[in-house]
């Protein structure tokens, strides 16, 4: 954390800006230099996400704005640097989807989870125009089911140029309810221009945690990272897919989006029990089962089990040898109509070992 005293006024007289950055206090610094309209356009951009300044409050975190940039290159650079230093604060606390979203007047989030190029911004930007905008960037959770806001200034792309960071209510986007904030909602967006109007479809657990796992900051510091987001997702319903043609369509849907059907998938952790004699499971961190295939997380990776590959890796968490797991997958699928059933359970383990979900002991 930067030293005490660059809390106070710069030399010039300003006083830092604090922003509320998915529940994280995050003050904002002002070097000796910055031309004050260079601030205050920096200043207007955050009002969205401005907490009160007081100085005897201890922020969780600080970023200085140098001089060092151009004013526009500054603005872009600012909004990264203090995402990083929120999603850093809440790492092992929040799970914290890469998604924009809004809120109904109650409460309820629906969040808009894709990679970047899907379109969020824009996205964003036609949503909270109807609804109370949350973020562009960052849907922050807690186990719970509680949302932090991130009101960020709208990263807005130009041609050959920085993005333009625009506040807000410059935006025309509506204020957050005056609601207590909970999840309601993850939607998988797929835009399809050729898609003749929206369409929700529901995910599979091991699909949508598979898509889910991509898109989030820091899911392995959470504590049983694969188990928190499935009790997540099983607590709203399960996870849906919009595929739409225009972000323009998309504002219309979201109370049907808030009120999906709830779907309740039957899950459980398939975590290691104990030491297996011939293979090494420690690259995999957490694992759960959801009917007949299983989702591990294994170095920071998510891989979904199917096949005989289930069978295997629960005889390999039991503490199961080659032979008692080949035993396993006979017993599961019966003896194949051709082939070595021994062949088809050492090449599945080399697929295991390939990925880097086990490896074997010398």
């Amino acid at each position: 954390m930067t030293a005490p005293e660059e809390d106070a006024p710069s030399a010039d007289g300003r006083t830092p800006l604090d922003v509320n950055a998915l529940g994280a206090r995050i003050r904002l610094t002002f070097a000796d230099g910055l031309d004050d309209t260079t601030v205050e356009a920096i200043r207007a951009s955050w009002e969205g996400a401005e907490l009160p300044y007081d100085e005897t409050a201890e922020p969780d975190d600080h970023v200085r704005v140098d001089a060092e940039l151009e004013p526009e290159a500054l603005a872009e650079s600012l909004t990264v640097r203090v995402t990083l230093a929120a999603l850093g604060q809440r790492s092992g606390d929040l799970l914290m989807f890469h998604a924009c979203g809004v809120a109904d007047p109650t409460g309820r989030v629906a969040a808009f989870v894709g990679p970047s190029g899907r379109g969020k911004t824009t996205l964003s930007r036609a949503l909270g125009a109807q609804h109370g905008y949350i973020s562009d960037e960052t849907i922050a959770v807690e186990p719970g089911l509680a949302v932090h806001p991130y009101r960020k200034p709208l990263s807005v792309v130009r041609t050959g140029r920085p993005k333009q960071q625009v506040s807000p209510d410059s935006a025309g986007l509506r204020p957050a309810p005056d609601a207590p904030l909970r999840l309601a909602a993850l939607v998988l967006i797929s835009r399809d221009a050729e898609h003749p109007a929206p369409s929700i479809e529901q995910v599979a657990f091991p699909e949508a945690i598979a898509e889910l796992a991509p898109q989030m900051s820091y899911l392995a510091e959470l504590p049983r990272p694969l188990q928190t987001l499935a009790a997540v997702c099983d607590r709203i319903g399960g996870v849906v897919r919009l595929t739409y043609p225009d972000a323009s369509t998309v504002p219309p849907i979201v109370p049907e989006l808030l009120d999906h059907a709830r779907v309740h998938e039957d899950w459980e952790p398939a975590t290691v029990h104990g030491d297996n004699p011939e293979f090494d499971l420690s690259p995999v961190s957490d694992a759960i089962r959801c009917n007949d295939r299983v989702v591990v997380l294994a170095d920071r990776w998510v891989h979904v089990l199917d096949g005989i590959a289930p069978v295997i890796w629960d005889a390999l968490r039991e503490g199961r040898g080659l032979e008692e797991i080949v035993d396993d997958v006979v017993a599961a699928f019966g003896r194949p109509a051709s082939g070595d059933p021994r062949e088809l359970v050492v090449a599945a383990i080399d697929q295991l070992v390939e990925s880097g979900i086990l490896t074997r002991k010398p």
